[in-house]
């Protein structure tokens, strides 16, 4: 089980401090999109979303997506919701493609493989200075419909409070790539800060 410190994307609670690599947006850091995360009986409407380069290890590519219900803006190098509290959901997603997410499902898994994701959060209310209900997905599979400039993604499994949560979005995505970043190498087990939860 990785630690809860690594997080979404997604920026932190105290909003990451990371230098961004990249914006591929090109208009100076937005991300737009359309979604629904269910969890439970309760429904969250996603406008906007991470997706994070963390290089690859024996042909094995790592991109962590981050959705939430805010839009982010990118200040001083972290995407930040425009929200005071905020949910949505993190998967650290495992691929072949080292330019990009596959298209196909991905398993939850304790394998670093390609199609496999290892480590899933959903995040509910989280607040920049207090704490928030963060439940670690155990089971579950995440699809890429759609990748380039524009994503369309589906989600769906439980928590580990037994909870089940379902979802969907389609639009664009800030993008960061740390691929060259030093301590932030895609090894197994490694060490990383997630840009929106951590």
């Amino acid at each position: 089980m990785k630690n809860l410190k690594l997080l979404i994307l997604l920026v932190s609670i105290s909003l990451v401090s990371f230098s961004c690599g990249s914006d591929d947006d090109g208009d100076g850091g937005s991300s737009t999109g359309s979604g629904i995360l269910v969890y439970g009986d309760t429904e969250y409407q996603l406008k906007a979303g991470v997706i994070e380069d963390y290089g690859g290890f024996e042909g094995i590519y790592n991109f962590d997506i981050s959705l939430v219900d805010s839009r982010l803006e990118v200040v001083d190098g972290e995407a930040v919701p425009t929200n005071d509290t905020f949910s949505g959901v993190y998967f650290e997603l495992f691929t072949s493609n080292s330019s990009d997410l596959e298209e196909g499902v991905y398993s939850f898994g304790n394998n670093v493989e390609s199609g496999a994701y290892t480590y899933a959060e959903v995040i509910i209310d989280a607040a920049f200075d207090d704490f928030y209900d963060e439940f670690e997905i155990n089971s579950g599979s995440f699809t890429v419909l759609d990748d380039g400039s524009s994503y369309e993604f589906e989600f769906e499994g439980t928590v580990s409070n037994g909870t089940s949560f379902s979802g969907y979005y389609t639009g664009s995505l800030l993008s960061f790539d740390y691929s060259s970043d030093s301590g932030r190498s895609a090894t197994p087990n490694a060490t990383k800060t997630k840009a929106l939860f951590k």
